[in-house]
């Protein structure tokens, strides 16, 4: 092998190639994504030291710049990380099929909106530009988490917008971001009472637990001045599990009428 080829081996010229290849590319959270990753060899053997796999995220977060101005910075966030080590050489024009399967977090966002997630995988490769790939992922909600976007719907909400937003460090979270999934009425009782409903999903194994931030119609002078103070909000908690499904229209729809 010419030093000249192992030279451009180096500096990512003719060597390795990495492609991950999904099962499926829709999932809910704590379901098992599984694939292979495929290595190709390029033009000199190579010494690969691992294989890391990274389940990977987006969420924005308002912040002042230097003229003092508030501008939205999107950011990236690994959910969860897992390592292959398994050390060998890959040859000029091999290939090598190394199959994966986890479980994706439960707390994971699902695709809605901006939300956008994907697999990141990257070849660490001895003296060597390290490789990589980006394979992304639908995330679709899971049963629980259909069953009360369903309900909104039936009561006559429309999921219109979702957000995964940055947060302060705080107990009832792991992550540096909630996603909240924006509500419209557009018919049904509520139509004209309520402005909108913001929903937060955190995934407790068979349960999930709901945070509805609901925003009342301003009416009336007094509602004038509730909404330019932000008087107008109120926020509830709901717990649910497989038991609570046949009622779950009848129980969000007394949550919403106790906070009108």
């Amino acid at each position: 092998m010419s030093f000249f080829k192992k030279a451009l081996g180096a500096v990512g010229i003719g060597a390795a190639k990495v492609d991950t290849l999904l099962d499926h590319h829709q999932v809910a959270p704590g379901e098992e994504i599984s694939g292979t990753v495929k290595i190709n060899g390029g033009k000199v053997a190579q010494e690969i030291n691992k294989i890391d796999l990274k389940v990977m995220c987006t969420y924005t977060v308002e912040r002042e710049n230097s003229e003092g101005e508030s501008e939205t910075v999107t950011k990236q966030h690994t959910l969860a990380k897992f390592r292959i080590n398994e050390r060998f050489t890959i040859e000029p024009g091999d290939e090598k099929h190394i199959p994966f399967a986890f479980d994706l977090d439960l707390e994971t966002p699902i695709t809605v909106g901006e939300s956008q997630t994907w697999i990141a995988t990257n070849l660490d490769i001895d003296m060597a530009l390290d490789k990589s790939d980006r394979d992304y992922i639908r995330v679709v909600p899971t049963d629980l988490q259909q069953a009360v976007i369903d309900s909104m719907e039936e009561l006559g909400f429309k999921l219109y917008e979702s957000d995964c937003e940055g947060i302060e460090e705080a107990s009832f979270s792991r992550l540096p971001f909630v996603q909240e999934l924006e509500f419209k009425t557009i018919a049904g009782e509520f139509h004209g009472r309520l402005d909108e409903v913001e929903i937060v999903f955190f995934n407790r194994g068979s349960q999930l637990e709901v945070i509805f931030e609901i925003d009342r119609k301003a009416r009336g002078l007094r509602g004038f001045f509730a909404e330019a103070l932000d008087l107008d909000e109120s926020k509830a908690r709901l717990v649910i599990d497989e038991d609570n499904l046949e009622d779950l229209e009848d129980l969000i729809y007394d949550l919403l009428e106790d906070n009108c």
